[in-house]
């Protein structure tokens, strides 16, 4: 091949990635406008559904108005801004709901295929998404939190009219409550996945939290949007060897369908303010799930007897007056359960046997 030709295909080369390149930024271009027509449709239905709400108020206004006698004026009931009836929540919940699914069957696998990439453990990987999912959820409840007390300290100063705070707080987090801090938030759940439980130990010490940085990203979206809503939406609190609930969650196809405890947990199930289940999750049962670890016995342990019994004060009193027990019974003055030979506590006073010695020696000899 001669020169001129590997500089031609270097050019063309060159040019197919201008391409790429341009092609690219247009997706992103493309993307970015499908968002906002998304969120002005949303607007929209809000709009409508508000409009429909302010008619139906003016129609019971005209229905309900004074009578010739005089007498208060109507005044129609405020909808409050919490509770399955708001429009926002009828509208939004939906369409956070169906993300949440496409999570599960999307961005969870190109987690997954990350994490192979660093272990071949497949449970490991599975536990580790379980984990960041759990971290996002909390990190943006806690951000949230923390920007609903400063719109709350905000508005409270200048905060006039019929509705109360709390109201006026949650109609301006439906407006304005998009989440601009994602960064931030980002960085939260990866150092709270280098301390994590779960997490931290079972990768290699030299893998990242940075190569999740996407999932999280989409994951700490979702959650937000959730944590905002008039009612808002979480995950159910999970723990691996708790008892299996089919109506939390379903089992994975490799799973031990006669197990009743989880061994761990895939993904979480999504539930409502009132705990209501909204779409399951799934988890995997084995036989063996304890609810703690297992601890090891030790090797004296083993060698012990199943049984073992302490020495009652009352049983010692004639060994003390009347002799001391014999060396082969030294270690071990109450013996196997299963012994029958009975322990010796000396020679007896002839003059007056105690009725103690006697009723010890007959306790003794139905061991």
């Amino acid at each position: 091949m001669s020169d001129d030709e590997v500089r031609r295909l270097k050019q063309n080369l060159a040019d197919a990635e201008d391409e790429l390149r341009l092609y690219k930024a247009k997706s992103g271009m493309v993307d970015d406008l499908e968002r906002d027509i998304k969120r002005l449709r949303e607007d929209c239905l809000l709009l409508r559904e508000e409009k429909s709400i302010l008619t139906g108020r003016l129609d019971d206004a005209l229905l309900y108005s004074p009578a010739p006698t005089p007498r208060l004026p109507y005044k129609p009931p405020i909808i409050p801004l919490t509770g399955s009836n708001n429009v926002v929540q009828r509208i939004r919940q939906p369409d956070l709901l169906a993300r949440f699914s496409d999570m599960f069957a999307h961005e969870r696998m190109d987690a997954m295929d990350i994490l192979r990439d660093y272990s071949d453990d497949h449970e490991v990987n599975q536990r580790v998404v379980f984990a960041t999912v759990q971290e996002c959820f909390h990190a943006a409840r806690i951000a949230y939190r923390q920007y609903k007390s400063k719109v709350r300290a905000t508005l409270s100063t200048t905060h006039t009219g019929p509705e109360t705070l709390e109201e006026a707080v949650q109609n301006y987090i439906n407006k304005n409550g998009q989440l601009l801090d994602v960064h931030a938030i980002v960085k939260d759940v990866q150092r709270g996945m280098n301390i994590h439980p779960t997490t931290s130990f079972l990768l290699p010490a030299k893998v990242d939290f940075n190569i999740l940085t996407l999932f999280i990203r989409e994951c700490v979206k979702v959650a937000w949007s959730m944590s905002a809503l008039p009612s808002p939406l979480d995950i159910a609190i999970a723990s691996d060897g708790e008892l299996y609930d089919s109506d939390k969650y379903r089992r994975s196809y490799d799973s031990e369908y006669s197990a009743p405890l989880v061994n761990h947990f895939i993904w979480p199930s999504l539930i409502d303010h009132d705990g209501k289940v909204l779409l399951k999750g799934e988890s995997v049962t084995r036989r063996g799930a304890s609810l703690s670890p297992r601890r090891s016995r030790s090797p004296t342990r083993s060698l012990s007897p199943s049984r073992s019994r302490s020495v009652s004060p009352r049983r010692l009193a004639p060994s003390s007056i009347n002799g001391s027990l014999s060396p082969g019974r030294a270690s071990s003055p109450i013996g196997s359960p299963r012994s029958s030979s009975r322990v010796s506590f000396g020679t007896p006073r002839a003059s007056s046997p105690t009725p103690r010695s006697i009723s010890v020696a007959s306790s003794y000899g139905a061991y």
